[in-house]
């Protein structure tokens, strides 16, 4: 995949999604993007990590996430934190990257409980639709992925919500580039 972010002074862009119940790590999804030339990045590695771990009947009503399906599917927290670590962002200088995610304040908190610390630039797409699209309202995931011409198909689950945060960063991207015009 293919994209064109403007006004991106890093060579790394890593969107994030996660589940998570009760601060604990459920879901990990991550697309980290290369830059090929001034305003195109490349999809260079993506990953989608579940974790053995215990949920509450809410959540997996929520998500469709359920203990079954972690039971079989996940991986423990630790070998998820040394995947993430050692493979999927393996060789990535940290002052190159930029974290993006749509209310990046509580993913930081849910990874940091994990044992994971990205200490990079951040982005939020939530906080920065607010800003570039000077409004209060309609700034779930959904909606602006939607404004952004993205159909978002079972909204949380990570996996699903990490390309729509592709779509929505690019568009804000776009429509802060045509202001300044």
């Amino acid at each position: 995949m293919i994209i064109k972010c403007y006004n991106t002074d890093k060579d790394y862009l890593l969107f994030l999604d996660l589940e998570f119940n009760n601060l604990d790590l459920v879901q990990y999804a991550g697309l980290l993007f290369k830059r090929v030339d001034d305003e195109t990045f490349q999809l260079m590695r993506s990953c989608n990590l579940y974790i053995t771990t215990q949920v509450c009947y809410a959540f997996a009503d929520y998500t469709s996430i359920t203990n079954n399906f972690l039971r079989e599917n996940g991986v423990p927290l630790p070998d998820a934190v040394d995947f993430i670590e050692n493979d999927f962002l393996e060789g990535i200088d940290m002052n190159h990257l930029m974290l993006i995610s749509h209310g990046i304040k509580n993913d930081c908190i849910v990874l940091e409980r994990a044992g994971l610390n990205i200490n990079c630039d951040k982005y939020c797409t939530f906080t920065n639709a607010r800003r570039i699209l000077k409004r209060l309202d309609s700034l779930s995931l959904e909606a602006l992925a939607t404004e952004a011409g993205f159909y978002l198909h079972h909204a949380h689950n990570a996996y699903n919500d990490v390309w729509a945060e592709v779509s929505v960063y690019t568009y804000l991207r776009k429509v802060e580039e045509q202001e300044k015009e």
